[in-house]
């Protein structure tokens, strides 16, 4: 039997951190704000040229789009209602356009970000 559950439960919960949080802190730098991390989102697929999900989801709801000439290209929505908390595109050498846009709920919101 384990003597110091205390001590496996940290364990744990530290390898889960590690784990997930080497992929976002290297796509997302130093980005606060859901429009920052789309931004840095969307240059890393283009540096990469990974064009689908590359990190956790910014937000309630993320959607990606990719292709087509111009930045504004189509992404998944949220079936539910929720605010537009990111929107930003990236091109790549190529021409191809990548967009990456989030949205939260409203209760995730803070008080002023609630008025919208």
């Amino acid at each position: 039997m384990v003597r110091n559950r205390s001590a496996v439960v940290a364990f744990v919960v530290l390898t889960c951190l590690l784990l997930t949080g080497a992929n976002h802190n290297s796509i997302w730098g130093d980005a606060v704000t859901d429009q920052q991390r789309c931004q840095k989102e969307a240059d890393y697929m283009v540096k990469h040229r990974q064009f689908r999900h590359v990190g956790p989801c910014i937000g309630s709801f993320e959607g990606i789009g990719y292709g087509g000439s111009h930045p504004k290209i189509g992404t998944c929505t949220p079936k539910y209602k929720m605010i537009l908390t990111g929107d930003a595109s990236a091109q790549c050498a190529s021409g191809t356009w990548v967009r990456v846009r989030s949205w939260r709920r409203r209760a995730e919101l803070s008080p002023e970000h609630r008025e919208r």
